[in-house]
């Protein structure tokens, strides 16, 4: 059995186990400020806790009373301290001009840690880079190449892509189809998996293959 005892996690020393809560391990710390809590064994091996709580209030402290006015964080310049809150928190907001225009009101804090760069716009940028990039890239003749070697889909009933089974008056029977350009087209409905799984492997062969060669042709540089 795992011994905490004496191990240092952050600023939290592991005094002794104390009682479990149902299954959960938990452990008595002393953290450096003097301070003792109870944490769970997991929390502290995976780095989720470690202080007392002291170091968030310190954090939070120093983004309160640090003055951000005129600094720059990304794509936002803190204008002035705002006198409104967009939700509850003990937190100081700021002002803060975009470089797209707009004007948002931002947590000191998140602001400090680089969790805000932006009024929204970056995200959306990003979105639309993505997209372009796609479509340049990866799309060929109005097909979206990645899209033909998805996974299986969980709600598949026959452990085969492109491959469904149905029920029979004498069993069950196997429908076999591909899609292309967002169009099904049906290959045939056969007596075996195996039959149904090798008409699928033909018609990707067939559909399928040229696209991916394709793909693999443009990523390739030419000498």
């Amino acid at each position: 059995m795992i011994d905490l005892t004496g191990q240092r996690y952050g600023r939290l020393v592991v005094i002794k186990e104390v009682e479990r809560k149902g299954y959960t391990r938990r452990w008595l710390c002393r953290c450096d400020c003097g301070n003792e809590r109870v944490v769970a064994m997991s929390n502290l091996r995976v780095g989720h806790t470690k202080s007392c709580g002291c170091y968030q209030r310190e954090k939070s402290f120093a983004a309160n009373t640090d003055d951000l006015t005129g600094k720059v964080f990304g794509r936002l310049t803190v204008v002035k301290q705002s006198e409104t809150k967009p939700y509850k928190s003990r937190h100081v907001f700021w002002v803060c001009q975009c470089e797209c225009g707009n004007t948002t009101i931002a947590d000191g804090v998140h602001l400090k840690e680089g969790a805000i760069k932006s009024c929204g716009c970056l995200l959306k940028d990003s979105g639309y880079e993505l997209q372009e990039y796609n479509e340049m890239n990866l799309r060929i003749e109005g097909v979206f190449v990645p899209a033909l070697t998805k996974k299986l889909q969980k709600n598949n009933t026959s452990g085969v892509k492109g491959v469904s089974r149905v029920r029979r008056k004498s069993g069950y029977a196997y429908v076999a189809y591909i899609c292309l350009k967002g169009k099904n087209y049906y290959l045939g409905t056969f007596p075996t998996i195996e039959q149904a799984a090798a008409a699928r492997k033909r018609a990707e062969e067939k559909y399928h293959l040229p696209y991916l060669d394709m793909l693999e042709e443009k990523k390739t540089p030419s000498s």
